[in-house]
């Protein structure tokens, strides 16, 4: 795991106002179709099992994890490992992966670090805030970031296997890049090109996969080169 994991000062303000939610647009209607310990994050892994593929972190991730995320993620990782759950709907990520991501768009003093990643790139991002722990997610394409649950328990079993979530609304164009283009590979994420940040459309034919934390960083940029 790497340094960049932790150890940044508190985030005051989203670099850019990313502050997004409401009015932003659907995958799915443009497509047309607290810590604890125990089994915590049960539900989930009910409804979206680990992949043949994942692998479990070292005794050395898992001991830097410690006091920096709650118990409930830490048992996740240690039990059930890194990488893709759910047929490829959702990557459990390292956080040093893709911590470049959130500091390319939120700034280099962002307090907290990637967990998840959707197969389109949507970023879910941990940290603590007075005590209280918060997920939040960075869509890129659209350019919002979000508070989407106030504890990893219910981020897991409510937000990502409820109806609401990118999980759910990409579920059609999920299929259709599977179809077209394959599985990912580690890292790996659909997209599509020209880029929506950009005026894109939600098409099959504008499907694509690669690097995941390489794209989203060229979003950012894009975007701000288009914005002079």
């Amino acid at each position: 795991m790497s340094d960049q994991y932790g150890g940044y000062a508190p985030q005051t303000q989203h670099a850019g106002g990313y502050s997004g939610g409401a009015g932003q647009q659907s995958y799915g209607q443009q497509w047309g179709t607290s810590d604890q310990e125990g089994p915590a994050l049960q539900q989930f892994v009910s409804v979206m099992p680990p992949d043949s593929d994942v692998t479990r972190p070292s005794e050395e991730f898992l001991s830097y994890a410690e006091g920096k995320v709650g118990p409930a993620l830490i048992r996740l990782w240690r039990e059930h490992g890194l990488g893709f759950y759910g047929e490829q709907r959702l990557a459990i990520v390292d956080p040093g992966d893709w911590m470049a991501v959130l500091q390319e768009w939120l700034g280099a003093d962002v307090s907290s670090f990637p967990i998840a990643v959707t197969s389109f790139g949507h970023v879910y991002h941990y940290d603590r805030q007075g005590g209280q722990e918060r997920v939040q997610c960075l869509d890129p394409h659209f350019q919002s970031n979000t508070v989407v649950a106030q504890d990893l328990t219910s981020f897991f079993n409510e937000h990502l296997t409820g109806g609401s979530s990118h999980i759910s609304d990409l579920e059609g164009p999920r299929g259709g890049a599977r179809q077209k283009l394959g599985p990912l590979a580690e890292g790996e994420i659909y997209y599509f090109m020209p880029m929506l940040a950009l005026g894109g459309t939600v098409s099959p034919d504008s499907l694509a996969k690669g690097p995941g934390p390489e794209h989203l960083e060229q979003i950012h940029r894009a975007v701000g080169q288009s914005r002079g």
